[in-house]
């Protein structure tokens, strides 16, 4: 039972959730079957029970066959026979009400949306009169809303076609509510033109991927006629489209740049999060195509997002945000910031790898700064589970061996990570990286290969291999 989705789902939940979810599976208004109340104390009982002790196995009474029992066999409890199938429905509608729970709670985290539904049951109950007062109390709450964001402007559209669909009842002419109507649907599709559009461009730099975005020519076309002028919404998201069309003008990335910064209170969060990505997207294009400076602006809008907290998710950074900003900060020699940056939102990483990552990255700090003492200290007590992550920590203390002069060290070193990279073959051209560098340092500690000659051979052979971790380091050692 434990690989079912059910407890998959229960046990993938935080714990506020499953309070909430708890409260709804005893509430008559989601469910009314006390048997399903039953299975998910089974549940809640055999998922929070702590693990054996080591070298002890522990009965496992998680299984359908037991949760049949303690939901079925009733009290004073009676051996009863299993029904796979009768099992499997409860299992199906437990899940259901736990699905119905969540999308419930989801719609009911968005005020406008609560309002405009409010006012669709209102209409079709035929109470006009609280339906218009509805109406009112509803527009007038979002008007007061901080953000302007294409959220803003679509249920804005609901609302004011929701005002002509009651002026069409009361009075056959309707209501003069077109243009408003017409505005705010505008701006909704104006806004999610440029944001697909966005997404297009930022995936063809990774792959192949094409797609029509029907309304987008007409909406720059309407952008370059003023149409949407004063517009915060759809002159940032245009911004952001021709920027990532057009990397190579600095003016377009300047513009963007100047729109987050004046236009970023209007955006929520998880919209402010994709156009300050966006903005690193082209930055990152730059920084590809040699042009360094971008690298200044590349932690300028890091730096920036971090103080608005736009980069964190559910209240945490991702272990690769908080990487990439530790790692554009002492590429551009802040090292001070960089180092305060690890132990400020080392709180904000998950809970479960916080440690590990925070060593990790602590420990890259130290070896990009050549303080290589410290650095292999941490990395004796990091425990990296990603293939990638344990490439790259090798990677590092090769390097310090070498420059160490810790040769012996090495050596062990590059046998047990040439011997990894033989069992991890899933790592692809990463893989082929690797290998290639353990197969020069090889070379390059063997006392035989240190002539001239050889080394010239070896330095040719480095520059014309394809796929090479540290080449600039390797060739830098002639």
């Amino acid at each position: 039972m434990k690989s079912a989705t059910i407890v998959k789902v229960w046990q993938t939940l935080p714990d506020a959730q499953r309070r909430l979810i708890a409260k709804a599976v005893r509430s008559p208004l989601f469910n009314q079957r006390e048997e399903v109340t039953r299975l998910l104390d089974f549940i809640e009982k055999q998922a929070s029970e702590s693990p054996a002790k080591p070298g002890r196995k522990k009965a496992d009474g998680f299984t359908k066959e037991a949760a049949f029992e303690s939901v079925f066999a009733g009290s004073p409890k009676k051996s009863i026979a299993y029904d796979d199938g009768k099992m499997r429905h409860l299992m199906a509608y437990l899940l259901e009400v736990i699905r119905n729970c969540l999308a419930w709670q989801e719609w009911n985290n968005e005020p406008s949306n609560v309002n405009l539904h409010l006012c669709y049951a209102l209409k079709k109950l035929g109470a006009n009169e609280f339906w218009e007062k509805e109406l009112e109390r509803s527009k007038s709450a979002l008007a007061q809303s901080a953000f302007r964001h294409d959220g803003y402007y679509f249920y804005q559209f609901a609302l004011e076609q929701e005002v002509w669909e009651l002026g069409r009842q009361k009075h056959r002419s309707g209501v003069d509510n077109v243009e408003a109507m017409n505005r705010a649907f505008g701006v909704f599709v104006a806004v999610n033109s440029f944001r697909q559009g966005c997404s297009l461009l930022a995936q063809k730099s990774m792959s192949n991927v094409s797609a029509i975005i029907p309304y987008l020519p007409e909406t720059l076309r309407l952008v370059e006629e003023g149409v949407f002028r004063d517009n915060a919404a759809v002159e940032t998201w245009h911004a952001s489209y021709v920027a990532l069309a057009e990397p190579e003008n600095e003016a377009h990335f300047l513009r963007l740049k100047a729109l987050l910064a004046k236009n970023g209170e209007v955006f929520p969060n998880p919209d402010l999060r994709d156009l300050y990505i966006l903005a690193l997207n082209v930055c990152i294009r730059r920084i590809n195509a040699a042009d360094k400076k971008y690298m200044r602006e590349a932690f300028d809008l890091y730096r920036s997002g971090l103080e608005r907290r736009v980069f964190l998710e559910n209240g945490y950074l991702s272990k690769t945000t908080y990487r990439n900003v530790m790692n554009i900060a002492v590429g551009v020699g802040e090292w001070d910031w960089a180092f305060s940056y690890l132990q400020e939102f080392q709180s904000f990483l998950s809970p479960k790898d916080r440690e590990n990552i925070y060593r990790y990255n602590l420990a890259t700090y130290y070896f990009r700064k050549q303080e290589y003492d410290a650095a292999l200290e941490l990395l004796r007590h990091v425990e990296l589970r990603e293939m990638l992550e344990n490439f790259d920590a090798r990677r590092m203390m090769v390097r310090m061996y070498y420059e160490q002069g810790e040769l012996q060290a090495l050596e062990s070193l590059l046998d047990s990570f040439d011997i990894y990279l033989r069992r991890h073959r899933e790592g692809g051209y990463h893989r082929e990286m690797y290998r290639n560098f353990v197969r020069f340092m090889k070379k390059m500690i063997v006392p035989a290969r240190r002539s001239a000659t050889e080394r010239g051979k070896l330095k040719k052979e480095i520059t014309q291999t394809e796929y090479l971790a540290e080449r600039e380091w390797l060739l830098s050692l002639y």
